[in-house]
């Protein structure tokens, strides 16, 4: 750690100091001191802001901000004393050097010289942390679909040998329309629940209609339900379920353009301006620390008729308007002998191989 500045740095100036902040490879961050002793303002490698409040642990009455929060001992790599000090991690996008900047102000306008007092003062600026933290990480729905997709393209690049990795990539369709999963005429939609019941929601008719392949050909559906659960042990934590994706695509020839491929479509995850996942300059947020057990998985025939859906054609005998129809699915654990598969993973791995 480094420090920068001197103080008092108004909000202008700060959020300027803080957006020009290059942090080099190697170094944990480089620190402002809005308010020294007391407050700082900070930069991190991997591109995230910080804001430091100094003394002794504070207590967050939010449970997102409480995942970003850290108390620890901090050493200055440019020399002067350590310092025990609270940490608050902020999001990594260009506009959070402003967004440090009204906190950090804010939090300077305000009595920060007892633990108490920095305890009450940051009570009172709470809600403006919970604010940014949230428009900065995955929202729980999103981050548990990523998490599910990742489990399944998991089963998908072990079913592939090490050298077609790359390609078997590719049929992870991440957040791009269309199915999850498109293994040649098989379709897989992936949908993931923390309840133990096979309860999903979905947008449209189309999600669960075998779609028109040409040459009078359609789709084989199969609809995948995950259900998760947060453990203490005995499951990955996104950060490392991504990490062990990256390893089983380091066998393939073009394991750099492989491992690029995933990480833009785990950043692409969730879709226009929402929230990103970055895995290189995320991994170690606490928010997304939580590990994740599987309950169970129920690999479904959609065509099926024991699966009874809503039909395109008998809506279409109302006024209702199709493309508007958004529902819920609630599936017994057991519809029939072989639905659903018995094996999951083996089923999946069959049409990996086509």
């Amino acid at each position: 750690m480094t420090s920068t500045g001197h103080f008092p740095p108004s909000f202008e100036q700060l959020r300027d100091q803080l957006a020009l902040l290059v942090v080099p490879d190697g170094e944990a961050r480089q620190l402002i001191w809005v308010i020294p002793e007391q407050l700082g303002a900070a930069a991190a490698a991997g591109g995230a802001y910080e804001i430091f409040i100094l003394g002794g642990p504070l207590i967050a009455a939010s449970p997102i901000v409480a995942g970003n929060l850290l108390h620890d001992r901090w050493e200055p790599s440019g020399g002067g004393p350590a310092f025990e000090a609270s940490r608050v991690l902020l999001g990594a996008a260009n506009h959070f050097a402003a967004v440090a900047a009204l906190i950090a102000t804010e939090l300077a306008r305000l009595d920060l010289s007892s633990d108490t007092e920095a305890q009450r003062s940051f009570a009172s600026v709470e809600p403006i942390i919970e604010l940014a933290i949230r428009r900065a990480t995955l929202s729980n729905e999103v981050m548990l679909g990523l998490i599910a997709e990742l489990h399944v393209l998991r089963v998908v690049l072990l079913a592939a040998p090490s050298d077609t990795r790359a390609a078997a990539l590719l049929a992870w369709r991440g957040w791009a329309p269309g199915r999850d999963f498109v293994f040649g005429g098989n379709g897989v939609e992936v949908k993931a629940t923390v309840g133990a019941m096979s309860r999903h929601a979905f947008s449209g008719i189309h999600q669960l209609e075998a779609q028109d392949l040409g040459d009078g050909k359609k789709e084989t559906l199969h609809l995948l339900s995950i259900g998760l659960q947060p453990a203490t042990s005995g499951g990955p934590s996104l950060p490392e379920l991504i990490d062990d994706l990256l390893t089983l695509l380091s066998g393939c020839e073009d394991g750099g353009g492989a491992h690029a491929q995933l990480l833009k479509m785990i950043a692409s995850y969730g879709g226009g301006d929402a929230p990103r996942y970055d895995h290189l300059a995320m991994r170690g947020w606490s928010v997304y620390q939580q590990r994740y057990g599987i309950t169970f998985a129920r690999l479904y025939d959609v065509e099926d008729q024991e699966v009874r859906l809503l039909d395109r054609g008998l809506v279409e005998q109302t006024f209702v308007v199709p493309e508007s129809v958004k529902f819920e699915v609630l599936l017994p654990s057991q519809l029939s002998a072989f639905n659903p598969a018995e094996n999951w993973q083996q089923e999946l791995a069959a049409m990996v191989r086509g």
